[in-house]
């Protein structure tokens, strides 16, 4: 069990690159965990933890996108992710918050059952209702299963690293194909993640993805020059 007590939250922002020109079109804001010594904690063993205290996974998670949103660039678009469990008895104030800002996109992730479906569709109607954009996360993570009523509803697809494993065939292959050109055809962005090298990169270049990250890019990460106790 970890000391949650003891830890402190700050924020890494991993920029989106756009594979046409190579600049920077926005960040991720990623939460990230110290203790006093400096020392940091993985943010899913936090998180796995806080999924046991709906209460307060819910402040937790409010803290977190509050900080996000005042340390970030305010010359890029902004990108979050959201955990729909994290706002069932907080929605109203943390969709406040989101409107804060009007070039947010909110990352929803992908879901493990159709209960998960089903709250992630009631919370993009929520944001969509407040003119907050939404994106699909871990598209193709291997925990996840597919929504197509969330694919049709969200402006921005996101697909997991997974995508870039050698083990992909080609039944797989053919069906990113298709999903990239649902999202060109249906006016939705395209995202890559897990870009680690120039090959990678010339892959989504080929693919036609709109947008990439990952490793490739660490020099243009940013983070928060501040920390605040995380409870």
């Amino acid at each position: 069990m970890i000391a949650l007590d003891s830890l402190y939250l700050s924020a890494e922002y991993q920029p989106l690159i756009d594979t046409t020109d190579l600049h920077v079109y926005g960040y991720e804001a990623l939460s990230r965990f110290r203790d006093r010594l400096g020392e940091t904690t993985p943010p899913n063993l936090i998180f796995e933890q806080l999924h046991s205290q709906t209460s307060l996974l819910a402040n937790i998670e409010f803290k977190a996108k509050q900080f996000q949103i005042e340390h970030a660039d305010n010359s890029r678009p902004l990108f979050l992710n959201l955990d729909p469990h994290a706002i069932e008895n907080n929605s109203e104030s943390m969709v406040e918050l989101l409107s804060s800002r009007n070039d947010l996109t909110v990352e929803i992730i992908e879901n493990t059952c159709i209960n998960d479906a089903r709250l992630s569709t009631q919370l993009v109607s929520r944001l969509k209702d407040k003119q907050i954009e939404v994106a699909l996360d871990d598209i193709g993570a291997p925990h996840s299963m597919l929504s197509l009523e969330l694919l049709s509803q969200v402006h921005v697809l996101k697909f997991d690293i997974q995508w870039l494993n050698g083990s992909i065939n080609p039944e797989q292959r053919h069906l990113m194909n298709a999903l990239i050109q649902f999202a060109k055809d249906s006016g939705k962005k395209t995202v890559l993640e897990g870009v680690e090298n120039r090959e990678q990169l010339g892959l989504a270049q080929r693919l036609g993805v709109d947008l990439v990250q990952g490793f490739l890019f660490k020099p243009e990460f940013q983070y928060a020059e501040q920390s605040v106790k995380l409870t």
